[in-house]
């Protein structure tokens, strides 16, 4: 049965580079936000954004009833969307771009076929979920105390700490309530603190309802519900113990303030990883999004990269 995948490019000139953007989540596609903010990089590059399987365009509810989302589904899907790409513009290799979730995909991606892959670059990266979620935890309850925030605290005090990574009772709502202090506090979003639900309504909103309109925004909605609640989403990546060597040269751009995706934790990786060719880039005045936060020195970097 052959499988329809949903992507969205843009670029001025098929003689240059392809990069795939692999969104964050699981589930969220990014596309709006990749359209809105890098979208000058188009002059030089061509640009692919890809709904991956059960999220955004790509959800369909019939699926969802009968498939289970795997980390083997998902890369399986990303290999034949990089192949694709290689045929359709006639290229030896493409950039790999991924985000969060997108991350772990990039590094899967790198060990499943380096010979399709010109470059790996990781923002906002994956390492390990249950160190991730436990060092998340610490800061935000240190910040909270630092900054006299009492409201969070007893949010914070209420949920407990993750041992091994989860949260006693409801996991994932509990998550949810630790990532919207994260925000309040800076260590999702830097320079925008407005309280999450806001950050939704007034900035994430009107652009997913732009890029999809109401009926891909149903589904967008409903795959973010599929995807998170999926095995996929439970795979902890183990990259210090999984990933130690990739045969791709490795671009990290990472925000000095990331607690979503610790950026201390993804440091720690990148040093002690064996790559071709590494560098780590800091964006001092971004959190875990420095693409969109400090999205002209973001893409201003991206290019000197491949010159």
């Amino acid at each position: 049965m052959e499988k329809k995948y949903y992507l969205r490019i843009r670029g001025k000139d098929i003689k240059n580079p392809v990069v795939l953007f692999l969104h964050g989540g699981c589930g969220s596609p990014d596309r709006a936000h990749m359209l809105r903010f890098q979208s000058p990089l188009a002059e030089k590059f061509i640009l692919v954004a890809w709904d991956q399987r059960g999220s955004g365009l790509a959800y369909d509810k019939r699926e969802a009833e009968r498939t289970v989302l795997t980390k083997e589904l998902i890369v399986n899907d990303a290999v034949n969307v990089v192949r694709w790409l290689k045929r359709r513009f006639s290229k030896d290799k493409i950039i790999i771009v991924g985000h969060s979730w997108g991350s772990a995909i990039g590094v899967w991606l790198a060990q499943t076929v380096p010979e399709d892959i010109c470059a790996y670059v990781g923002i906002g990266q994956v390492v390990d979920y249950a160190r991730n979620e436990q060092m998340s935890y610490a800061w935000t309850l240190e910040e909270a105390k630092r900054t006299h925030d009492k409201k969070s605290l007893k949010t914070l005090e209420e949920i407990g700490y993750p041992e091994n990574g989860v949260y006693a009772g409801d996991n994932r709502a509990c998550q949810m309530k630790q990532r919207a202090v994260l925000h309040k506090l800076g260590g999702a979003t830097y320079a925008n603190r407005r309280p999450y639900w806001q950050e939704l309504l007034f900035h994430d909103a009107p652009l997913v309802l732009g890029e999809y309109g109401l009926s891909g925004t149903v589904k967008y909605i409903k795959g973010i519900s599929y995807s998170g609640s999926s095995p996929m989403a439970k795979d902890d990546p183990d990259f210090m113990n999984t990933a130690k060597r990739l045969d791709v040269p490795v671009y990290l751009t990472l925000g000095r303030h990331d607690f979503n995706c610790v950026h201390t934790l993804a440091e720690e990786w990148f040093e002690q990883l064996d790559a071709p060719e590494k560098r780590l880039i800091w964006f001092e005045n971004s959190a875990h999004s420095p693409q969109w936060e400090e999205s002209e020195k973001w893409n201003i970097t991206f290019e000197s990269l491949f010159q």
